[in-house]
């Protein structure tokens, strides 16, 4: 994990730097099936994401450090295809650095 964040940060950071995510309300971070990834702006500790659905059914908080699920409504089987998607490496770096951005 070290590695990919000596990598990834020189590009991370130039990214971020072109936006401003002081007007943002919400960063969609992907669309994993029919759920979106979710950091909003301006959210409470500890660092989080959503997960929703378009049609309601799933509507739930992960933790950003290591993916556990925080509370809301979400199948086993779609838990399972959100720790699928958290496991690729660069996951997690970019999502920390879009939860510290939002508070700078």
């Amino acid at each position: 994990m070290e590695i990919f964040s000596k990598i990834l940060e020189p590009i991370l950071n130039n990214y971020f730097s072109s936006i401003d995510f002081t007007n943002t309300e919400k960063e969609r971070i992907a669309t994993v099936r029919n759920m979106q990834i979710i950091i909003y702006s301006n959210d409470h500790n500890p660092p989080h994401f959503h997960v929703k659905s378009k049609d309601g059914s799933i509507d739930a908080k992960f933790k950003i450090e290591d993916c556990s699920l925080l509370t809301g409504k979400i199948s086993n089987k779609e838990i399972k295809k959100v720790e699928s998607f958290y496991s690729d490496p660069k996951t997690k770096v970019i999502m920390q650095k879009i939860w510290n951005k939002r508070i700078n």
